[in-house]
């Protein structure tokens, strides 16, 4: 053969100090090489394993590096992989690694990867497999990877490699303390004392990531299976324990029981959106034969919903965000259904558990939803553990603008699901389980939940490696209590903000891309957004958060720097592709027409958001009516819109902070928002009512203080919306007779129905304990 060759002495192993044994090996390499025209090198594939980064502790996650190296021609994708684990030893069912290319399954010992790329002469693919010993002391046996011999290699000597463990797996010993809020009963992991930007952002757009449908069963339809499992899964970095989570997965393929669950992903069956009909049903098939003595996390036994013996164990699923729906197939939340096969029995509705299968017609825009749990009494504690999942729906329109190259797509298109959660030191959840306010309830519900790790797609702190182009982002704010102020940093000192693009909010696109530098969301909010890199090649771009706790409040707790204030990392470092250059368009869609109420005589629906106190002194966020005061689950029905029609409602907030509402069976507009004072009635009515902060004199109202038009983010259609409080200076614990002061926030809703559904807040802490009521969507 007519070719250079150099060769290099490499060790591929570090000395028997870092507890592995390996040899020095000549390892041949084309650099410096010259190669003559015309000649066709065979591909020689050559595989080295590194020692696992952090040492091996007991229950802790390391991460072994594997190195592929090509020393001979181009090798074409794809490259296949085993790497075999030693007894005792571990590795997640799937992972992968997006900018690297890999996608790995584990089977037992074996861990069979596949690399999607081409490998050219001299190129080098490393892949980090994730490593957890399950004991301490010697392990038994070799970590061992071969890469499959490829099409023409004819040198196979160096496609095996084999280390042997000589230390012992050293035990782990992680930092509790005691938080400062008095809220946990037993010590909690240090948050400082976790590193940031350790893992990859998982893309839970990714095709591994998404569920197959069954389109035989029903043709026509899309057809899934969802069960509930414990499984473990890597929310925190290298040398932390995997945690326990509940998942949604199908059950005839174990791999997908994820956090967050995998993704649906759906055509729209809207008629004008549907013209290539290629839009579809899906139906889904919830069970619940989850194999657990008790739940993860501290069930509060007195607050409605749990205090009637119900079991700890149970859920019904809620597609949140499917605008038509029968009322059979929207979660309603006293229809849930537990493993030891009892089921809900509604004391508001004649509604029962569905055994079938949920029917989701998709007769709406392209947007994206989510399922989560929706179990009365649980919903916080549910979600938490990890019942969450994304639910993607396409529609011509949109496609029609990826395929113009108006809209980044493919590995360009990545859902952001926002959380914040707490763990003890043996890396499983925590979850506060004492009310300072009260007494008596053992555990206890608190009023807001609010997590000190800042979790991304099911990672704590992650990173993402990026092109310099445009990359739409897919958000979700599935915090339980949290709400985000989010901004793109350079970190650089006197650097303004990253302007970015709002294209679509919850019910689809917006009219016309709106820039801002700064976006506001709500627990269950969900917004689309372009980020464009183009000029950020080479910088490390943070996505920051200046949103206290809790948001609105009187005395809001403000972010904790190096904490709350930051959720996860751009680093823009990839090589552009050759994918098209995007250009947004001028308009997203056929321009959306305002909602006209149906009886333009009616006076508008007046709801009240307001505060008391439960039979144990703890806070009891609640709803209700402006005219009758506060109103719990148990109490009549107060609001009987029609279907079809549109309603305009006014949501007057009393309370002290601001509160997500959720309104199911369909979508609203939001049109703007007024501050308001009123007199405060003995059941929390409101009377006297003035459209300004300053109260009545002698029965006359003080000059009107003009409405704020909705935001520009919130012009499209939305189902969840923030209502904000009023003033700081308002009185937080009023007593009848006394001048409140608040916001109303007014919406006009469509209501699609009929059937009996809810309206909530989506803070769950609220939502559980009782800010949440029924409503009754006549024919």
């Amino acid at each position: 053969m007519n070719y250079l060759i150099k060769t290099i002495a490499l060790t591929a192993i570090a000395a028997t100090s870092s507890g592995f044994a390996g040899a020095a090996i000549p390892i041949p390499s084309v650099i410096n090489g010259k190669v003559l025209p015309n000649f066709n090198l065979p591909p020689d594939l050559f595989v080295l394993v590194e020692p696992p980064s952090p040492i091996l502790k007991a229950t802790a996650m390391s991460q072994i590096a594997v190195r592929v190296i090509n020393i001979g021609g181009t090798v074409n994708a794809p490259i296949k992989l085993t790497f075999t684990l030693p007894q005792g030893v571990t590795a997640p069912l799937k992972f992968s690694r997006l900018a690297d290319h890999w996608l790995c399954l584990s089977a037992g010992q074996a861990i069979n990867c596949t690399y999607d790329q081409a490998l050219g002469i001299g190129k080098t693919t490393i892949l980090r497999i994730p490593v957890t010993p399950g004991s301490i002391g010697n392990i038994s046996g070799t970590f061992s990877a071969n890469v499959a011999p490829v099409a023409g290699e004819i040198n196979l000597t160096n496609n095996t490699f084999n280390m042997l463990p000589i230390l012992p797996v050293m035990a782990l010993a992680l930092t509790g303390v005691v938080d400062p809020s008095g809220t946990y009963s037993q010590p909690v992991l240090d948050a400082t004392s976790i590193p940031k930007y350790q893992l990859p952002l998982p893309n839970p757009n990714a095709a591994f990531f998404k569920h197959i449908p069954d389109t035989v069963t029903k043709p026509g339809t899309d057809t899934y299976t969802l069960d509930i499992k414990k499984v473990k899964a890597q929310i925190l970095p290298p040398g932390f324990p995997a945690t326990d989570v509940f998942a949604y997965g199908d059950p005839a393929r174990p791999d997908t029981f994820s956090f967050p669950a995998h993704t649906i992903e759906a055509r729209s069956t809207k008629p004008d959106n549907n013209l290539s009909l290629l839009g579809k049903h899906v139906n889904v098939q919830y069970l619940n034969t989850l194999n657990s003595t008790g739940h993860l996390l501290p069930v509060d036994h007195s607050i409605h919903g749990a205090n009637h013996g119900e079991p700890d164990i149970r859920s019904v699923a809620h597609l949140h965000g499917a605008k038509i729906i029968d009322e059979i197939n929207d979660g309603y939340p006293e229809t849930w259904h537990a493993p030891t096969g009892e089921n809900g029995v509604p004391m508001t509705s004649p509604l029962v558990y569905n055994s079938n299968p949920f029917d989701y017609t998709n007769n709406q825009e392209a947007t994206l939803m989510w399922y989560h749990d929706h179990t009365m009494g649980i919903t916080r504690l549910n979600a938490y553990a990890g019942l969450t999942g994304l639910y993607m729906l396409r529609d011509d329109n949109e496609m029609a603008m990826v395929a113009a190259n108006q809209l980044p797509s493919g590995p360009h298109e990545i859902p952001l699901v926002l959380q914040d959660r707490m763990f003890h030191t043996d890396g499983s959840l925590a979850y506060p389980d004492v009310d300072v306010t009260g007494t008596g309830a053992t555990p206890s519900i608190v009023p807001e939940f609010f997590g000190d790790v800042m979790v991304v797609n099911g990672v704590a702190w992650p990173y993402l490696q990026v092109e310099p182009r445009k990359y739409r982002f897919r958000l979700l704010n599935g915090s339980n209590a949290r709400f985000y102020k989010l901004a793109l940093s350079t970190g650089v000192v006197g650097d303004a903000p990253i302007p970015f693009q709002v294209i679509g909010s919850e019910g689809g696109f917006l009219n016309a891309p709106a820039t801002v530098d700064t976006l506001t969301m709500g627990p269950a909010e969900r917004y689309d957004i372009i980020v464009d890199f183009a000029a950020l090649n080479g910088k490390n771009i943070t996505l920051t958060n200046s949103a206290g706790t809790p948001f609105g409040g009187l005395n809001p707790a403000p972010v904790t720097p190096g904490l709350h204030d930051q959720l996860m990392l751009f680093k823009v470092n990839l090589p552009q592709s050759a994918a098209p250059v995007v250009t947004l368009p001028a308009a997203l869609r056929v321009p959306i027409q305002p909602l006209v109420p149906t009886n333009g005589n009616a006076p508008a629906h007046r709801v009240l958001l307001a505060e008391t106190t439960d039979n144990f002194g703890r806070i009891l966020p609640i709803l209700g009516t402006v005219a009758d005061g506060i109103r719990g689950w148990m109490d009549p029905i107060t609001e009987h819109p029609m279907k079809n029609t549109v309603e305009t409602w006014e949501i007057f907030n009393t309370t002290v902070d601001a509160h997500p509402i959720h309104i199911h069976d369909g979508d609203f507009q939001v049109i703007e928002r007024q501050p308001f004072s009123a007199i405060l009635g003995a059941s929390g009515e409101l009377t006297h009512i003035c459209y300004s902060l300053a109260p009545e004199v002698a029965g006359v109202c003080p000059p009107v203080t003009p409405a704020t038009p909705a935001l520009i983010t919130e012009r499209g259609w939305k189902e969840t919306v923030i209502a904000n409080p009023g003033t700081k200076g308002a009185n937080p614990a009023p007593l009848p007779g006394d001048v409140i002061t608040g916001e109303v926030t007014r919406i006009n809703m469509q209501f699609e129905g009929p059937g009996q559904f809810v309206w909530h807040c989506h803070i769950m802490e609220h939502e559980d304990h009782d800010m949440m009521r029924p409503m009754i969507v006549h024919p």
